[in-house]
């Protein structure tokens, strides 16, 4: 089953999902999302298995991360745990993936996230081809998301 998913109904998912539940409005950002090297960045991941297969994944800088999920979880920036990052991180891949699933895939199911977090370090999925992906801006930092589909899928 091969799915497609314009670059307007991602760009309204994220903007859906980090404006409502994470108070941040985005920018469209022209640029490839490059990490964050120095102070860091998460990968967090959700796949989708059913009829369709893939993944959505998101790109974060720390310091977007950490502004969104003070946000998410109602707390100060500067008394967020590393773990309440990573959960929170997560939570957005969870409802990020949980709206692109009811777009192109709604019978499919989400499995529980994947969530990796430091510096200069390498994440990818295998059988992985980009769908689609759209780079953000905030002023904390930027964000990539990606939905990716299963190579080989009919």
């Amino acid at each position: 089953m091969s799915c497609t998913l314009s670059k307007d109904q991602l760009a309204s998912v994220v903007d859906e999902v980090f404006g409502c539940m994470a108070g941040m409005q985005l920018a469209p950002a022209p640029a490839t999302f490059r990490p964050d090297q120095q102070n860091g960045y998460i990968v967090s991941v959700v796949q989708i298995v059913g009829g369709w297969k893939g993944a959505v994944r998101l790109d974060i800088d720390m310091a977007f991360a950490r502004q969104a999920c003070a946000h998410l979880l109602g707390v100060d920036p500067r008394n967020l745990s590393t773990d309440d990052i990573r959960d929170a991180a997560g939570e957005l891949a969870n409802i990020t993936g949980g709206s692109v699933k009811t777009l192109i895939a709604p019978t499919s199911s989400l499995s529980l996230p994947s969530v990796a977090m430091g510096q200069n370090y390498e994440f990818s999925l295998p059988q992985g081809k980009v769908l689609q992906q759209s780079s953000f801006r905030h002023e904390s930092g930027s964000l990539l998301v990606s939905v990716l589909e299963k190579s080989g899928q009919g």
